[in-house]
């Protein structure tokens, strides 16, 4: 039998996000669905491909943030869960990242990826000590991306043109899953985005003081 791929992989978190659409959970029920799809998803082509011995070269580690200095581009699905994680943090914990969001997007509001990655503007919710602050939460595009050489990521972010060698996997199934995400929101009537994830969070704190 051919090993999953990667429509394998969108049609899974398709379905698990419609089936949460149609149990109410909401948006960000969706998002959670398709998370835990995906990851059981992942762990299949795991088995079937045998990447053991890739998946322990990879070089993410705790506190290895390079690479979130570039814009990533989230839809509203996630965005909720995200608003969700946050509205539950310490009052101080959220206005921390609300004066982050807020100097993301005044120094970075109009870049292009190329130019944001240039001007090194980090992610808003990335803590002081290199950890994300929304890890178990974190968006389907950071969950996609690896690396199998922390060195090439740190060159890069200091701006050498290189591009940081990748478990292609894991980055196809989980930027296909967010494809099946898109495509379950579209059906539903729910506009899927896309917004980049610094405006995104921005935007979180302007409605929350708008709101009565």
């Amino acid at each position: 039998m051919a090993a999953p791929g990667f429509s394998d992989a969108k049609r899974a978190a398709h379905a698990a996000a419609v089936a949460a659409l149609a149990r109410g959970e909401g948006p960000a029920g969706a998002t959670r669905a398709v998370i835990v799809a995906t990851d059981a998803f992942f762990d299949q082509v795991r088995v079937a491909l045998d990447l053991d011995a890739m998946l322990a070269r990879i070089a993410c580690t705790a506190g290895c943030s390079w690479c979130c200095h570039q814009i990533v581009g989230v839809t509203t699905a996630e965005l909720a869960l995200l608003s969700d994680t946050i509205a539950a943090m310490p009052p101080e914990r959220q206005t921390r990242i609300k004066t982050r969001a807020t100097d993301a997007m005044t120094q970075g509001r109009g870049l292009d990826q190329g130019q944001w990655w240039a001007a090194r503007i980090r992610c808003p919710l990335l803590e002081d000590d290199g950890l994300c602050g929304i890890h178990a939460d974190r968006p389907l595009p950071c969950r996609a991306y690896n690396s199998a050489d922390a060195n090439i990521c740190r060159r890069s972010y200091l701006g050498e043109k290189l591009r940081a060698p990748v478990l292609a996997a894991q980055h196809g199934i989980w930027a296909h899953a967010q494809a099946g995400l898109i495509q379950a929101l579209s059906e539903t009537g729910i506009a899927p985005g896309p917004v980049s994830l610094a405006e995104g969070v921005e935007r979180m704190f302007i409605t929350s003081q708008r709101s009565p």
